[in-house]
């Protein structure tokens, strides 16, 4: 007996999240694979630059990837939030068996999320959006602190105020925690390449300084900062030999502003 499929009604920005979760799969990610064939959707749209995109996603995904691994480190109790949540497997590879993980997305995203990734005693979904202050409380009272937020490929679609504002409410909801996000640099803004050429939504806010959001004197301290290119040692020493030789060659040959896509880790006053 076929299993019926869920059908993907997203809004154009969170569609996205399908991007994400075809790049995982293509890379051997179990969950993704699993969820990629429960979804009634045409990723075949993704498949012209499935290696880019996977590779992209890799080199993104890794770095927050160490990063939650060292806050579960030094915190092994406190909360993971991860904003625009998508369909993020990252629970799946870094859970500790006692970390509390909170997935934070708009209603549509939200919903679509609980019907194919249930919450569990220690894996909640919160409805909510970064322009507003509402899911604040829902994540605190979902998983007790610290907390170290991630919004992975969230805030590009934002206009600069609206990015401004989320910021500072996180800052001021979240104090002495730890922020990672992703910036990209006004030439890839204003270019879109890759499956992006083929849909909806629209990249918005550029930032060619990951200083710029601490001279907005929001209340962030920028710790760590890395192109895609040019990941922390810790990541690219886990990359196959011929991805690092491949991203050696692009930081030698192709333009900084091309590449201009960074990782950024800040932590709250």
């Amino acid at each position: 007996m076929a299993v019926q499929k869920r059908v993907a009604d997203l809004g154009a920005v969170q569609q996205t999240m399908l991007i994400t979760l075809h790049a995982r799969a293509t890379l051997g990610d179990a969950t993704a694979r699993r969820l990629v064939d429960a979804i009634d959707y045409d990723f075949g749209i993704f498949e012209r630059h499935a290696g880019l995109t996977a590779l992209f996603h890799v080199l993104r995904s890794s770095s927050y990837d160490e990063w939650t691994r060292r806050f579960l480190a030094e915190c092994p109790n406190g909360t993971v939030v991860e904003l625009g949540a998508g369909l993020s497997t990252r629970a799946d590879r870094l859970d500790n068996g006692a970390a509390s993980w909170v997935f934070v997305d708009l209603p549509d995203a939200a919903s679509f999320r609980r019907t194919l990734l249930p919450d569990t005693a220690r894996r909640t979904t919160v409805t909510g959006s970064v322009l507003d202050a509402e899911w604040i409380a829902a994540v605190t009272e979902a998983g007790p602190g610290p907390y170290f937020l991630l919004a992975e490929g969230v805030l590009v679609y934002l206009q600069p105020a609206e990015v401004r504002g989320a910021l500072t409410r996180i800052a001021r909801g979240f104090p002495g925690c730890r922020l990672a996000l992703d910036t990209y640099g006004s030439w890839i803004v204003a270019r879109p390449r890759g499956p992006l050429q083929r849909m909806a939504a629209e990249l918005v806010w550029s930032c060619d300084d990951p200083r710029e959001p601490e001279r907005w004197d929001v209340g962030l301290t920028l710790r760590e900062t890395y192109t895609l290119t040019r990941p922390d040692w810790s990541v690219r020493r886990g990359l196959p030999g011929r991805t690092r030789a491949a991203l050696s060659a692009i930081n030698v040959f192709v333009p900084a502003k091309m590449v201009n896509t960074r990782v950024n880790l800040y932590f709250t006053a």
